[in-house]
């Protein structure tokens, strides 16, 4: 599907809330990271938020696709811009992601798309959300952490 990607500072939150429930944490990476929005037409249909941690590295720290665009191409679309263009004009040559373990879908595209298991951090959304966070009717629990040498 082909989607226009825009920089914007108006945060789809529909979409971020997707990703990461954390509304308090969400507002504060939003502070220090560059937030891109996927449009068809004029309705954002998918967001990437991107923050920049050190010289030469960046962290993915949202990535959310509307539901009824899912499995469209839209996610890698954002995620090959983030690799390809952004990180290019920032210099960074490591680009990293985290994600839980509940949901297959996006470990499987972030493999596809270069990024490999580095690490796991056990019951991190367990300690660090105040609410449990269900998919696929598994409780997330776990982060994975990994990481696309660019």
């Amino acid at each position: 599907m082909e989607v226009e990607i825009e920089y914007t500072t108006d945060y789809p939150y529909d979409l971020l809330l997707l990703a990461d429930p954390n509304r308090q944490g969400v507002d504060t990476y939003l502070k220090t990271s560059d937030c891109y929005v996927a449009l068809k037409g004029d309705k954002p249909v998918g967001v990437i938020v991107v923050q920049k941690q050190t010289e030469g590295r960046a962290e993915v720290m949202n990535l959310a696709v509307d539901e009824s665009y899912q499995r469209k191409g839209i996610a890698r679309r954002l995620l090959r811009f983030v690799s390809d263009e952004w990180a290019a004009g920032h210099h960074i040559t490591c680009l990293r992601v985290c994600t839980g373990t509940s949901a297959p879908g996006p470990l499987m595209l972030y493999q596809q798309e270069g990024f490999d298991l580095k690490a796991l951090n056990r019951d991190y959304f367990v300690r660090n959300y105040p609410e449990p966070i269900w998919e696929n009717g598994i409780q997330c629990r776990h982060q994975l952490v990994l990481e696309k040498v660019l």
